[in-house]
């Protein structure tokens, strides 16, 4: 009996472990997937930035006016919302806010990016 009541304690602790490990590890995934998209956001934001205004650009000298709609990114994932924070001649920066409580943000230079902030 003392067996089977040990038994059934360390299962619960197994499975216990288990979640917590599968829910930890879930955020981390969804976390790097809303990085890659964040990335695909800010270099098709500087190629906006490069294009020439007569074309529907930046051109060559502004992220002002740059939306998430001009590059026909939808505002809204699965994993995320997405925004433009701030727009300037050289900078604008990009936040997203993850559904499972975390958010990433980062800002985009016509010739850079910045690192990815994540904040849990």
């Amino acid at each position: 009996m003392l067996l089977l009541v040990l038994v059934a304690i360390v299962v619960g602790i197994a499975i216990t472990l288990a979640i917590v490990y599968f829910r930890s590890n879930q955020q981390e995934t969804e976390i790097n997937e809303v990085i890659n998209e964040l990335n695909h956001i800010a270099v098709t934001a500087q190629g906006w930035y490069r294009k020439p205004a007569q074309m529907g650009g930046g051109g060559n000298s502004s992220f002002v006016g740059f939306t998430l709609r001009t590059i026909s990114q939808p505002d809204s994932t699965d994993l995320a919302k997405y925004e433009v924070t701030s727009a300037t001649n050289s900078e604008m920066s990009l936040l997203a806010t993850g559904y499972i409580n975390f958010t990433v943000s980062v800002s985009v230079y016509p010739d850079s990016i910045g690192s990815f902030n994540v904040v849990k």
